[in-house]
């Protein structure tokens, strides 16, 4: 019998009750079920990131690591202007203002899971990570960033499943006009939606991730639809893989909650 979505948010609300990682801080969050040590916990974590920040403001020299390290400091409430934070997010803005460098490493993992196997796929991807993370830190009055949009733009129609996610994820960042943009996005995403909820062999929470940050009625309307496909990837223990994959579980969450509201 399958588990329902009530049922699948509680073993949610279990799995990540006891974590101390970013994701279980988010998750207690969500369900309405903070720790009083939670806040100093979000001070910790952001800690542990500057702790990790090279001199020249990045993880590792890694694009992705950087950008996904500023994510979440401001996932956790840290603004763009205080110091850690602004470091990481400078080294990505000079990464990404900067003439084209060595390609992106291969394979790629990103932060949810996502392999991604191609050099121009590797490149596209971090490209929209990076560039995401500008535009949530209010870099987009910077005409280069504003460029590096325009040209993700133009690539957004010859690209498909998980790039077209990772380009919907960046235009739902961006100011307007260009978020008008995002009904016909979520339509792309949408049209190649399988029956039973997924998209063949494309990450299915990496796609559920991107309709989140789209945030728009018609988003909610296509990850309700990958609901079955999430209540029968979950395990007893509530995560949706095993290892436990916690950035996933969260996605996970995030989804079963949008569906709950309607």
């Amino acid at each position: 019998m399958m588990t329902s979505t009530q049922e699948a948010v509680a073993r949610l609300d279990t799995f990540f009750a006891d974590r101390d990682t970013r994701p279980g801080l988010l998750a207690r969050r969500l369900v309405g079920r903070p720790r009083p040590e939670d806040v100093h916990l979000a001070e910790l974590i952001c800690k542990e990131r500057r702790s990790a920040t090279r001199m020249d403001g990045s993880i590792g020299g890694s694009l992705v690591g950087t950008a996904w390290a500023a994510w979440e400091m401001m996932d956790l409430g840290f603004d763009a202007l205080q110091a850690g934070l602004a470091r990481l997010v400078s080294w990505v803005l000079t990464f990404l203002e900067a003439p084209p460098r060595a390609p992106a490493p291969t394979p790629l993992e990103l932060p949810n899971g996502t392999v991604l196997t191609s050099t121009d796929g590797a490149v596209f991807a971090s490209e929209c990570l990076g560039l995401r993370v500008l535009l949530r830190a209010r870099q987009d009055a910077r005409p280069r960033v504003i460029r590096r949009l325009e040209r993700v733009l133009s690539i957004w129609p010859t690209v498909k499943d998980e790039l077209a996610a990772c380009a919907l994820g960046t235009v739902a960042m961006a100011p307007l006009p260009y978020r008008d943009r995002l009904p016909a996005g979520v339509e792309l995403l949408s049209s190649t939606q399988l029956r039973d909820g997924t998209w063949g062999d494309a990450n299915l929470f990496h796609m559920i991730e991107s309709l989140l940050l789209a945030g728009i009625r018609p988003a909610q309307a296509v990850i309700t639809r990958a609901v079955p496909a999430l209540l029968a990837r979950q395990r007893p223990d509530g995560a949706f893989d095993d290892p436990p994959h916690e950035e996933r579980a969260l996605i996970g969450l995030r989804a079963l909650l949008v569906a709950q509201a309607g």
